[in-house]
């Protein structure tokens, strides 16, 4: 069985505003073909981060195979009884959820935020949960090969309606993808796998020298 760990991509999101799609040809129109176009960034809805993103002297896509992103993964439960808004996921916490299941190259960090909270809305990034820098400390740790999120994990995610916020502020992006350990963000449905482990296909667009790319990330179950 497939579940798929994607937000659709939409329009009138109000993170994403400049997204659009238009038909370039249309059978109501009289064309030949149905033909649809669409604007989309390296860094919009369901995506995978490399390195490069941080910095030009860290790799980009075309240094990372498919094989590092994809294959064996474990469903790391981080789920709180009574929610998780708002809340700071400690070194400790982050080490006995981690401990307490099987190894594996590819760590799915499921908190079940899109569960409680709908990601269209702003209170999804207002109030997320998010790793301190010492639960990111310890990931870095076991050296994962990828790190996949159900949550904004970094807390100055919530800044970006504001302001720019680069790298240094997003601790994420500096403790694991600046040491190559890939970040594939904004995924769902980590509750619907049933399991601590699943087989995790992510694809993202064939592009060469990227920094980033949407993704269509499924779990094999």
């Amino acid at each position: 069985m497939y579940i798929d760990l994607s937000w659709p991509i939409i329009e009138n999101h109000w993170r994403y505003p400049k997204f659009h799609r238009e038909e370039i040809s249309s059978f109501e129109r009289g064309d030949m073909w149905q033909i649809t176009g669409f604007n989309l960034t390296s860094h919009w809805f369901s995506h995978i981060d490399f390195p490069r993103h941080t910095g030009a002297e860290f790799p980009d896509s075309t240094a990372f195979p498919l094989s590092y992103f994809n294959g064996e993964a474990r469903v790391v439960d981080l789920v709180l009884p009574h929610g998780c808004a708002d809340h700071a996921y400690t070194a400790e916490e982050i080490e006995k959820a981690v401990t307490a299941g099987p190894q594996a190259k590819i760590l799915l960090l499921r908190t079940d935020w899109g569960v409680q909270m709908d990601w269209k809305s702003k209170d999804f990034w207002d109030h997320a949960p998010y790793i301190t820098p010492e639960g990111l400390s310890y990931i870095a740790s076991i050296h994962p090969q990828t790190v996949a999120f159900d949550f904004p994990q970094d807390y100055a995610i919530r800044l970006l309606k504001e302001r720019k916020v680069g790298p240094e502020e997003q601790p994420s992006h500096t403790i694991l993808l600046r040491n190559n350990i890939l970040l594939v963000e904004y995924l769902t449905n980590f509750d619907k796998i049933g399991s601590d482990r699943c087989e995790f296909i992510c694809m993202p667009l064939h592009l060469e020298h990227v920094d980033g790319c949407p993704v269509r990330a499924v779990a094999k179950v």
